[in-house]
């Protein structure tokens, strides 16, 4: 495909066979990424520097410093200062979280191993002990995680569930299993391991063995 065919609007066929014209998306304008990028340069920093240093080093000075901006532009971004920052971090830290559990349970085969991929991903950010610490304590504590399902742990939960059902067509769980107080179940044995491995890392190989071993009851193997 040469650059004009590149630039040419494609076509698909429309109810009636004549092709239907679909416009390419317009570029985002450069003010629009600059401001996109400045945002998650802010973002960022403040994970890091919480993985470095602790939740309480997040402070408005160290988070401008480190995304090369200023006070201003942090409040233009986030009114809310520090705490609006901080929540936004958790959420990203939550997706980044996500995303190393889907990255693993896409490369298993076994249902079990799929489902495991989520409490590893949950002990790997624990084993960061402040960025864990930060994402399975302090963090629910401040924003009223704990008082409500998270979108993460709402993403997981969806997996969850679809992956058990899918299980349960194959013949791998009884008929009778409750898929979805089952998978509620599980999610939240995960977000107390976390909790668990952020305060006590000794537990995590324990916690990730004693889920797969919930998992292979289920089953009955």
């Amino acid at each position: 495909m040469n650059a004009e065919d590149r630039s040419r609007p494609s076509t698909a066929p429309g109810g009636d066979g004549e092709p239907v014209t679909q416009l390419a998306e317009p570029p985002v304008p450069l003010r629009k990424r600059q401001q996109l990028q400045t945002r998650h340069d802010l973002v960022r920093s403040a994970i890091d520097i919480i993985d470095a240093l602790g939740e309480k080093a997040a402070t408005i000075d160290r988070i401008t410093a480190r995304a090369g901006t200023s006070r201003a532009t942090l409040y233009a971004h986030f009114p809310g200062g520090r705490a609006d920052v901080l929540a936004e971090a958790y959420k990203t830290v939550g997706q980044d979280l996500i995303d190393a559990a889907e990255r693993d349970a896409a490369g298993q085969d076994d249902w079990i191993e799929k489902l495991c991929a989520y409490p590893r991903a949950m002990l790997a950010l624990a084993a960061r002990r402040e960025l864990g610490f930060f994402y399975n304590v302090s963090g629910p504590q401040h924003f009223g995680i704990g008082k409500r399902r998270g979108s993460a742990s709402q993403h997981t939960l969806d997996m969850f569930v679809g992956e058990l059902r899918q299980a349960q067509e194959r013949g791998d769980l009884r008929a009778d299993i409750d898929i979805e107080a089952v998978a509620g179940l599980l999610i939240g044995a995960i977000r107390e391991a976390g909790i668990d491995a952020s305060r006590e890392p000794a537990t995590a190989s324990r916690n990730l063995t004693a889920f797969r071993q919930l998992l292979l009851a289920i089953a009955g193997r």
